[in-house]
């Protein structure tokens, strides 16, 4: 399963380096992915906006507005 996250971890970092938008990345990546089980959920941090996708691990991937993280 750690696999297949770090997997969507880089696939989606890879577009977002590649000049793809969220909603792109979206459709085309993380809603079809079967670690991924729900929307994006809006949130915020000190360092502005955050959109927060839940996985089946218990973890989120999180975006940030530049890139993607784990947490």
């Amino acid at each position: 399963m750690t696999d297949s996250v770090t997997g969507l971890l880089n696939a989606c970092n890879a577009e977002k380096s590649k000049g793809a938008d969220f909603p792109t990345i979206w459709k085309a990546i993380l809603k079809v992915h079967p670690c991924v089980t729900g929307s994006p959920i809006q949130d915020s941090s000190d360092d502005g906006p955050v959109l927060r996708i839940p996985l089946i691990t218990g973890q989120f991937l999180v975006f940030l507005g530049s890139d993607f993280s784990l947490i």
